[in-house]
């Protein structure tokens, strides 16, 4: 039975470091279906840094409160996830990973005045038609307490494509969103929303930055942050629920480029938002989810 190695920082350590050692981890070439190692990445301790919050909700729209938004713990994940895709010993590229989905759920909102641990580690992967697949775990853990809130990441490693069955024919149809989301929100997203985004998040991949930066790994334009997308649902969304939201469930579809406008389209049942966020020029799904 294997047993976690954990590696314990004395801090969140900066990106940009990160992100050179991940531009060298391109010349990672996996060969068949990697083997992922038993690894956790913690900072304990944790303290909010408040001006850095602001600047994150005033970004996404968030009201500022006394309570943490739920995406916003896993954000403050961002250099731990850097930190253990980098080392040495991982098999894949990190630029090469894209998230899919992305599921969150919490016990109660942490507070903006609390200290928690912080910690992130590799779970399940699988081969899926794409490539390769697999989860990372969050979990975000006051002192002297269980875990409050916990994040599943999902990303994937395209690799070469998995052959279709038998008898299959063409490409897959495109995503559709079901005709009972019939509430419409407008969202923009400005140019520069990737660098601004990067700012706050510590996110600096160049695919999000400059058109330039986007175009050699072939986007036409810079992409919006997948989490910032999210998180903008997430404000013009959460104060349709009774309370605090309980579980926010996204799967990321097609990218937003960089300037662009879109339409949060979204029905409300029982407590529970269902919502996709569209092209405002197309039938394009950038993302669907859940939020309760």
């Amino acid at each position: 039975m294997s047993t976690t190695q954990v590696f314990d920082l004395p801090a969140l350590p900066p990106t940009l470091p990160s992100f050179v050692k991940a531009g060298l981890s391109a010349s990672r070439r996996p060969h068949g279906t990697p083997s992922l190692p038993d690894w956790q990445v913690r900072v304990r301790a944790l303290r909010v840094d408040r001006a850095r919050l602001n600047a994150y909700s005033a970004l996404c729209g968030l009201p500022e409160s006394p309570e943490l938004p739920i995406l916003y713990p896993q954000v403050l994940a961002t250099p731990l996830f850097l930190n253990l895709m980098t080392r040495p010993g991982f098999p894949l590229p990190l630029l090469g990973l894209v998230h899919v989905r992305n599921e969150v759920e919490q016990e109660r909102p942490l507070r903006v005045d609390e200290t928690f641990d912080l910690s992130i580690r590799i779970g399940e992967g699988r081969q899926v038609k794409a490539g390769f697949e697999f989860d990372l775990i969050m979990e975000a853990t006051p002192v002297e307490s269980e875990p409050v809130w916990r994040a599943v990441m999902t990303v994937i490693h395209r690799g070469a494509k998995q052959p279709s069955p038998k008898g299959a024919k063409g490409k897959a149809p495109p995503a559709t969103v079901d005709a009972r989301l019939s509430e419409y929100l407008a969202l923009s997203a400005p140019e520069d929303t990737g660098r601004r985004y990067a700012k706050v998040s510590q996110d600096y991949n160049p695919i999000h930055l400059y058109g330039f930066t986007a175009k050699l790994f072939g986007f036409p334009r810079a992409i919006g942050h997948g989490l910032w997308s999210a998180a903008r649902c997430l404000a013009l969304l959460q104060a349709r629920l009774p309370a605090a939201p309980r579980a926010y469930s996204v799967q990321f579809k097609q990218p937003l480029l960089l300037p662009g406008r879109a339409a949060l389209r979204y029905a409300i049942d029982k407590g529970t938002v269902e919502f996709a966020l569209l092209s405002a020029s197309s039938d394009k799904v950038h993302l669907s989810g859940t939020l309760r």
